[in-house]
């Protein structure tokens, strides 16, 4: 099992946020299907409300523990 910092979480968290902020000012790749950005965009917000805000959920209690 890999051990992640509160920084290290914190990290994870605002690479997502930097994604998904991307994604919602349209840069994105061309050749992709409609509303595949949309579906990203969810998918990266679901994985941002288990970490918690800045990460402190998953540092506090695991990725596991953050539902």
């Amino acid at each position: 099992m890999i051990s992640l910092t509160p920084e290290d979480w914190a990290e994870i968290y605002y690479a997502l946020e930097t994604k998904s902020s991307a994604l919602r000012r349209g840069y994105s790749e061309p050749e992709g299907e409609p509303g595949e950005d949309a579906r990203w965009i969810a998918h990266l917000e679901e994985i941002k409300e288990k970490i918690g805000s800045d990460g402190i959920d998953a540092a506090s209690e695991g990725v596991a523990g953050s539902k």
